[in-house]
């Protein structure tokens, strides 16, 4: 073995396609790149199409497998594939567990999965909540490892009254002195953004000092428009669908609140929330559910607060305060990038991943 570890990694989850898993992947592979020789076969189309793709990956596998050292599993849904691979070619094996892929409700598969993940080498857990759903499920804790998603900073942030101007723009009217409250994400029931609009804005209905903007897209997409067509919520709520990078960045500059509204739904965890420490990376203040793996991406006091998950009064108060006090936000806003890029940058992530990867090949020549 040479001196730079050779690792395949094999992933579902991938752009182009869009979400925290493919960004998680895309990262990882990214920057382990720069430490390991590293190879990937990887999909980033329709799940649709996943027995294709897992065919694909077991055949290029047999190929590519001869000459490393290692293998990665980007989640359970490849592990049997990733973990036949490692058989094979007598190789230790570790794989990423998220939080869904632990508590998804399909039969056969609590039964199934479970068995696959007890025979990888190292299992890593994305958040605190993951890996005591990964204990629940019978994984033995001495091969479970928590090592969050990173994010990276970006090259340049825009100019914030410029951002504001932007977000102006998009919505067509003036901003003056309103806050800005922000939701970035996949419209699903866990994400809590129905109820959002549903149980906690008509608490702030004789409030008239914020936006708030919804973007992203999802199965709920529909029922949101329709929410923010009721008069109660127009001029006040819009939702933009999915938008660049380019325009994400500006809106996350722009705004003065990141809002994570999660709700508790059975057999679908947040795993973590990225988008919680990208919106940090901007400087931009969170406010979310104390929530399963939420709890873990969120700093309190630092990168933001945690409200109680579906508590709607709880979270009216609070955002009355903050409209009331807006310097709750602001004095976030100084040490929130600091203290994303000290816990989650991607040189400590890499870093954290390279040492399992070491530790997991030691353990298997033993």
């Amino acid at each position: 073995m040479g001196e730079r570890l050779r690792i395949l990694f094999v992933t579902r989850k991938f752009p182009p396609s869009v979400g925290g898993m493919e960004r998680l992947s895309y990262q990882l592979i990214t920057h382990l790149r720069t430490r390991a020789d590293v190879r990937a076969i990887t999909w980033g189309r329709s799940q649709r199409l996943l027995p294709w793709f897992l065919l694909r990956a077991l055949i290029q596998g047999l190929v590519q497998a001869r000459d490393v050292d290692l293998l990665h599993a980007g989640d359970p849904l490849v592990a049997p594939v990733v973990w036949l691979l490692g058989r094979l070619y007598h190789l230790p094996t570790v794989v990423n567990v998220h939080g869904l892929d632990l508590t998804f409700n399909f039969p056969g598969y609590q039964t199934f999965m479970p068995r696959v993940l007890r025979r990888f080498t190292r299992v890593v857990c994305i958040s605190e909540a993951t890996y005591v759903e990964a204990l629940a499920h019978g994984l033995a804790p001495e091969r479970c490892r928590i090592i969050h998603p990173g994010a990276d900073l970006p090259d340049q942030l825009p100019d914030r009254s410029l951002s504001r101007a932007f977000i102006a723009s998009c919505l067509g009217i003036p901003l003056n002195q309103q806050q800005v409250w922000l939701t970035v994400g996949r419209l699903v029931p866990r994400k809590g953004v129905v109820w959002f609009c549903e149980q906690v804005l008509p608490l702030l209905r004789d409030a008239t000092d914020f936006v708030y903007l919804i973007l992203g897209d999802g199965p709920e997409a529909a029922h949101v428009r329709a929410l923010i067509a009721k008069p109660e919520l127009v001029g006040r709520v819009f939702w933009f669908g999915r938008v660049g990078d380019a325009e994400l960045h500006q809106f996350y500059a722009g705004a003065d609140a990141f809002i994570m509204p999660n709700i508790p739904q059975p057999h679908d965890r947040e795993g973590f929330g990225l988008v919680a420490i990208e919106a940090a990376m901007h400087h931009l203040p969170v406010i979310a559910a104390r929530l399963e793996g939420i709890q873990d991406a969120v700093i309190e006091g630092v990168t933001g607060y945690l409200l109680p998950a579906k508590d709607a009064q709880a979270w009216a108060d609070f955002l009355r305060h903050c409209l009331a006090e807006p310097q709750r936000l602001e004095s976030l806003r100084s040490g929130a990038q600091a203290a994303v890029v000290e816990r989650f940058g991607w040189e400590q992530i890499a870093q954290h991943y390279l040492t399992l990867f070491h530790e997991a090949l030691q353990e298997w020549q033993k």
